[in-house]
C-alpha cells in the first residue's frame, strides 16, 4: 500500500521542486537528502531489527515517513513551500527507510521454506510492481491536475494505511535474551564480518552502487528535465515511468516460474538493461522508443533484484540476514546522493544528452566487468531440495 503512494509521489516529487522555484540542480539536492540517510541508518536498523522486533521497526518507519510526507503536502498546498522545506523532510523520509528496508527483507525467510522464497520474493515484488503502473501513471495525471501537493498526500495517508497493516503481521522476534549496548556493537561487527568475508558479495555491492548512482541520477533528475523540453511535461513522462513499472511487473512474474541457477551472469546481464533508457533519451527518442526501452530495463531490474535477494536469503543464515542486508544496502545507497548532486551540474556543463550518453556507458561498463572475476562467472544458487510432507508439517 506504501508503494502506491511511494510511486505516486515519485512523479511529484520533481515537479514539486519545479513549483517551489527550484531546478535541476535543486531537485538533485532534494533527492540526496532522501538517500544520505539511509546508508547512514541501515545498519543501526539491521541490528534493531535483529535485538528488537521487525515489525515495530517497520511500523515505526512508515508512521514517520507519513508525518514527513503530510508536513511537504501542507506545504505545497498553502503555496508556502521553498526548496529548503522539501530537503529538511526528504531527510526525515530517508531516514525512516533507512530503519525499514532491512527489516523488511528479513521477513520472507521467517516465515516461509527455503523451496519457496524464490517464489516469494517474486510474489512480494509482483503487488508492489503492479501498484508502480497504477501509481506513476496516476501520479502523472494528478501532478497535471491537481499539483503535485496533492500527490504527496496521497502518500502521506498511504504510509499511515500501510503502518496499521503491518501492526497486525506478528513477525517473531529473531532473538530473545535481553542485550546490553555492548552486544549491540558487536552484532554490527559481525554483520561486517560476515559481508566483508565473502568477495562476491562484495563486489557486486560495489557494482550495483555505482549502476544505481548513474540510473536514478538519468531516471529522477535528467529523465523529468528530458521530459518538460521535449516530451511535453509530466503527463508523457508519467507514460514512460509506467512502462517501466510494466517491465517490473514481467520480470516478476518471470521470476516466479523460473528460478535461475546461474546468478552472477545473469544479475550482470539483467543490470546492462538499465543503460537502455539513457542511451534513448541521449539520442532524442520518442516516448514510444523510450517508453519500450523502460519496459526492458524495468524486466531486468526485477529479475536482477529477485535474483540478489534470493541469493542473499539462501547463502546467509536466518539470524544473521538482517545484519548482513544492512550493509550490503549501505553499499548501493552510499554513492546515489553523489550522482544526484552531480547531475544538475553535469547537464549545465556537457548538455542533458552527453550526460545522459555518459550515463549510459557507465552503466554498460560497470555490469560487464565484475565477470573478469571467475566467482562472479561461476556464481550460481544452490540446489534446495523440496521439503517432504511430514517436513513441512513438522
Amino acid at each position: 500500500m506504501s508503494q502506491l503512494g511511494s510511486d505516486i509521489s515519485v512523479v511529484a516529487l520533481a515537479f514539486a521542486v519545479f513549483a517551489a522555484g527550484g531546478g535541476p540542480a535543486d531537485l538533485g539536492l532534494v533527492l540526496a537528502a532522501r538517500m544520505i540517510p539511509q546508508p547512514l541508518l541501515a545498519v543501526v536498523g539491521g541490528a534493531m531489527a535483529y535485538r528488537t522486533s521487525t515489525e515495530r521497526v517497520m511500523v515505526g518507519a512508515h508512521l514517520t515517513s507519513g508525518l514527513s510526507q503530510s508536513a511537504a503536502a501542507v506545504l505545497l498546498l498553502s503555496g508556502t513551500a521553498q526548496v529548503w522545506h522539501l530537503i529538511l523532510l526528504a531527510l526525515v523520509t530517508g531516514a525512516a527507510n533507512g530503519f525499514f528496508v532491512p527489516a523488511q527483507q528479513s521477513v520472507v525467510p521467517q516465515i516461509v521454506g527455503p523451496e519457496l522464497l524464490q517464489q516469494a520474493n517474486a510474489m512480494l515484488r509482483f503487488p508492489q510492481n503492479a501498484s508502480k503502473m497504477a501509481g506513476r501513471a496516476v501520479g502523472g495525471i494528478v501532478v497535471a491536475f491537481a499539483g503535485p501537493g496533492w500527490a504527496i498526500a496521497c502518500d502521506a495517508l498511504s504510509f499511515f494505511c500501510a503502518a496499521l497493516l503491518l501492526s497486525r503481521v506478528g513477525v517473531p522476534l529473531l532473538r530473545k535474551e535481553s542485550t546490553g549496548h555492548t552486544k549491540a556493537v558487536k552484532d554490527v561487527a559481525e554483520g561486517w564480518r560476515v559481508f566483508r568475508s565473502q568477495r562476491w558479495m562484495w563486489v557486486m555491492v560495489l557494482q550495483n552502487a555505482i549502476a544505481l548512482m548513474l540510473w536514478l541520477a538519468g531516471v529522477q533528475v535528467m529523465g523529468p528535465v528530458y521530459a518538460t523540453e521535449e516530451l511535453g511535461g509530466p503527463q508523457p513522462w508519467g507514460l514512460a515511468v509506467t512502462a517501466l513499472a510494466v517491465g517490473l511487473a514481467v520480470g516478476s512474474a518471470v521470476a516466479m516460474a523460473w528460478r535461475p541457477r546461474c546468478a552472477g551472469p545473469l544479475i550482470c546481464g539483467c543490470m546492462a538493461t538499465m543503460a537502455l533508457p539513457m542511451a534513448v533519451m541521449a539520442t532524442h527518442g520518442r516516448l514510444a522508443v523510450l517508453s519500450l526501452a523502460m519496459l526492458i530495463a524495468g524486466a531486468g531490474v526485477d529479475t536482477a533484484m529477485v535474483t540478489w535477494t534470493g541469493l542473499m536469503q539462501e547463502r546467509i543464515p536466518v539470524e544473521q540476514l538482517s545484519r548482513v542486508l544492512s550493509f550490503s544496502n549501505v553499499g548501493p545507497l552510499a554513492l546515489v546522493p553523489l550522482g544526484y548532486v552531480l547531475a544538475g551540474p553535469a547537464v549545465q556543463v556537457v548538455g542533458l544528452n552527453a550526460a545522459l550518453a555518459l550515463s549510459a556507458t557507465g552503466i554498460l561498463a560497470v555490469a560487464v566487468i565484475p565477470l573478469v572475476l571467475g566467482d562472479i562467472r561461476t556464481l550460481s544458487r544452490p540446489q534446495i531440495e523440496p521439503r517432504t510432507r511430514e517436513a513441512a508439517v513438522a
